[in-house]
């Protein structure tokens, strides 16, 4: 794809927003997971704190609520993600529960499939095959130790500069679908400090690539994991079947990019606290001090930061619902990337710069597009938009901007 950038702006409309401070118990979000959107443009909204599944019409009204908080049959724990499949069940991954939970689309609990954590489960889900397969690069075994004990591990066994996407199935089975390119860690010691507890972190090297990777309606799977503007396209059999590249260069990282970096990333130590996640499922206690004692860590691991010497040309990856890529290309420290639309039979479609539109946390059919975002007063909303059918990727004015 070796046409030079042209812009594109598409135009769009605000629909609704829903999520409340104080209101019904289906409109009081407590931490929204995931959004998915079906083929009639209902919204599915997963509330991890609640959980439960908030299903909204094409207008916002309330159609159902799925489920609700607890250990039972049917009854979530810990929901962390969610998708539609091929089917039409609802599958939702209970990271606490340590399987997937289906239900139909009008709420009926039909089984859950548990993961055998000696065998290993999924950490975290970065993608769905329409099967109900989850894809991930990171896992966990739990085994017993010889004094009565549990040992944890992720990602064992991956060799150094290797990063697995691993399938688990439906049914209970795993396998590594494709073996991503990781850089090697970086060097030193890393930063070890005393207090509520001992606390160890591991040197930081910015402007890493990423790995990301969507799975296509085709079957194949696109994945990246280069410094450079390359997007590998992955069959079933793990194959890279083809490659997707544009003549956009990684930026070269000098001393004003690593400044700002810094600076960027410890301004963000004024956000929210940090939040420990137990293999097992949940939140770790935390003594008193913790939270003091891992600012001043990472605040200390910040200061002492590596460079790569480039900062890579892609960021993340999305799948709109026409099958449509939206690659977010990597802006200066603390300043969004442009968004080039392109398809996998390698047509560039243009580029969306950066304060236009982003990526949204769900795209659904005719342009519908969802964002979960935070209200000025804190609390969750979702905010719903449609791009214009008539031009949805034609040049033309923004009367908004997500």
């Amino acid at each position: 794809m070796d046409s030079p950038d042209f812009t594109v702006a598409p135009e769009w409309e605000s629909l609704w927003t829903v999520g409340a401070l104080d209101g019904e118990d289906w409109e009081v979000f407590g931490d929204v997971a995931d959004l998915v959107f079906n083929e009639a443009g209902d919204l599915f909204v997963l509330d991890e704190q609640a959980g439960h599944v908030v299903v909204l019409d094409r207008a916002g009204a309330h159609l159902r609520t799925i489920s609700r908080q607890g250990e039972g049959p049917g009854e979530l724990t810990e929901p962390r993600s969610m998708a539609l499949l091929a089917d039409g069940r609802l599958a939702v991954f209970d990271r606490s529960r340590r399987g997937i939970q289906f239900f139909t689309q009008e709420g009926e609990y039909l089984e859950s499939v548990p993961f055998d954590p000696q065998r290993g489960m999924p950490s975290f889900v970065r993608g769905w095959l329409p099967d109900g397969s989850i894809l991930t690069d990171s896992e966990t075994r739990i085994t017993s130790t010889a004094d009565g004990g549990m040992s944890f591990s992720t990602n064992s066994g991956a060799a150094e500069a290797e990063r697995p996407i691993i399938r688990y199935g439906p049914d209970g089975g795993r396998d590594v679908w494709y073996t991503a390119w990781d850089p090697p860690p970086p060097t030193g010691e890393g930063v070890s400090t005393e207090g509520a507890i001992r606390l160890t972190m591991r040197p930081v090297r910015a402007f890493d690539p990423s790995l990301s990777f969507v799975p296509l309606p085709d079957g194949r799977l696109a994945v990246v994991d280069s410094v450079d503007y390359r997007i590998k396209l992955v069959d079933e059999a793990g194959t890279v079947a083809d490659v997707l590249e544009r003549p956009v260069r990684p930026i070269p990282v000098t001393d004003a990019i690593r400044d700002a970096e810094r600076e960027w990333r410890l301004d963000q130590l004024d956000g929210p606290g940090v939040r420990v996640s137990s293999p097992l499922g949940g939140s770790l206690p935390l003594p008193s001090g913790f939270q003091e004692q891992m600012t001043a860590a990472r605040r200390t691991t910040i200061e002492q930061m590596q460079f790569a010497e480039a900062i890579p040309a892609i960021d993340d990856l999305a799948l709109d619902f026409e099958g449509r890529l939206w690659v977010e290309r990597r802006g200066l420290p603390g300043e969004e990337g442009s968004i080039d639309i392109v398809t996998p039979d390698a047509r560039y479609l243009g580029t969306i710069q950066s304060g236009g539109l982003r990526i949204p946390d769900a795209f659904g059919p005719d342009g519908l597009m969802a964002y979960g975002e935070t209200h000025d007063l804190g609390f969750p909303i979702v905010r719903v938009v449609r791009l214009t059918p008539a031009v949805p990727l034609e040049a033309g004015s923004s009367t908004g901007n997500p």
